[in-house]
């Protein structure tokens, strides 16, 4: 006979504490109330800012080059369509990974072979850092299609390194550490507080397909691009 005096797990303070919590989650709360026009755009402003400042707020502290421009439009699309394949943890870190150490390597190069050009002052503007430009942002965007992790943002590094701004080390380090940061953010706010079956690494294409515009599939008519997508997603 069980003893009436034992608690029951439903009963404890633990257990009431996560249903209440699990209840405020993003995709609960739009599964329940349907209201998506205003809790997705909240959910985008809410865990992008705090995602950024949190990261500015270590950059401060730790006084390590960890801002730079790119981490704006990978946060939108981390946040805003947390469930299509260019927010995965892969895509948005082998992208910005391979664009960083692209555009270096094409610098170093061209700078090696025409000295004169003075590329490493980021100021220099002339035909050897128009080719810096052209190649870096060229290769870097086969790169991201063949190993097939297409992140857009991540261009952007690509660009800032032909450009020269990249001028240590520490600053190459802090790009990269800054995306890690930016992709654990993403997998706080997206898997844990939001409840989404956010991938912790590659993305699952039949899973993205069922969450619609959180997975950049929107709603509306079927466009050329809309049946070109579903096709994509069906042979997957």
């Amino acid at each position: 006979m069980k003893n009436p005096r034992q608690p029951v797990p439903q009963q404890s303070i633990l257990f009431r504490l996560i249903a209440f919590l699990s209840r405020k989650q993003l995709w609960y709360l739009l599964e329940k109330e349907g209201k998506s026009r205003l809790l997705i755009p909240v959910f985008v402003f809410v865990s992008g800012a705090t995602a950024l400042a949190i990261i500015s707020i270590l950059s401060y502290l730790t006084e390590l080059p960890l801002l730079f421009p790119q981490l704006g439009p990978s946060a939108f699309i981390l946040f805003y369509t947390p469930m299509s394949d260019t927010a995965s943890p892969r895509n948005v870190i082998l992208s910005h990974v391979i664009s960083v150490f692209t555009g270096l390597v094409f610098l170093r190069l061209i700078d090696v072979l025409f000295p004169a050009g003075n590329l490493m002052d980021p100021s220099m503007m002339n035909s050897q850092r128009i080719l810096v430009i052209a190649l870096s942002m060229g290769i870097s965007c086969i790169a991201m299609v063949l190993l097939k992790c297409v992140h857009p943002p991540a261009a952007a590094s690509a660009l800032i390194a032909a450009m020269g701004y990249l001028e240590n080390p520490e600053q190459v380090l802090g790009i990269i550490a800054a995306v890690i940061l930016i992709v654990m953010a993403a997998i706080v706010f997206n898997r844990i507080l939001g409840g989404l079956p956010y991938p912790l690494w590659r993305a699952d294409a039949k899973v993205a397909k069922n969450f619609g515009e959180m997975a950049g599939i929107t709603q509306g008519e079927n466009t050329f691009w809309r049946q070109l997508a579903t096709r994509n997603f069906q042979r997957r």
